[in-house]
């Protein structure tokens, strides 16, 4: 009986190695996301951004004034919202990027749903 253990216990203690040494491996890049733009399933592209105005959305259609931080590996952009945890990652395949910017833009801290005074 342990004889046949043995094998699939070594097998799947080396899948889940695997699994588990390339999750980080495989990051091209990670941080704050200052502009993001990707295609939308429907066609169009929409996009999210950490400057506070409109104008600033890459594509015209999205969010602005928005906390996000990204981790792009080689086959998806996982984003997340550090203001809104319970909102789970967004994961967005590389296929459908347009254009990503990293970097805070000199922005330290984003206050969301304040429009920009002014504008």
């Amino acid at each position: 009986m342990k004889t046949r253990l043995l094998p699939f216990g070594l097998a799947g203690a080396v899948a889940l190695t695997g699994l588990v040494g390339c999750s980080r491996s495989d990051t091209v890049a990670e941080g704050v996301i200052w502009s993001v733009e990707f295609q939308k399933p429907g066609g169009g592209t929409e996009g999210i951004t950490r400057m506070n105005g409109s104008f600033a959305v890459p594509g015209g259609n999205g969010s602005w004034n928005v906390d996000a931080y990204g981790r792009l590996t080689r086959e998806f952009l996982i984003i997340t919202f550090p203001q809104h945890p319970e909102m789970g990652p967004e994961v967005v395949p590389v296929s459908r990027l347009v254009n990503i910017k990293f970097g805070d833009g000199g922005i330290k801290q984003v206050t969301e749903g304040k429009p920009n005074p002014g504008k």
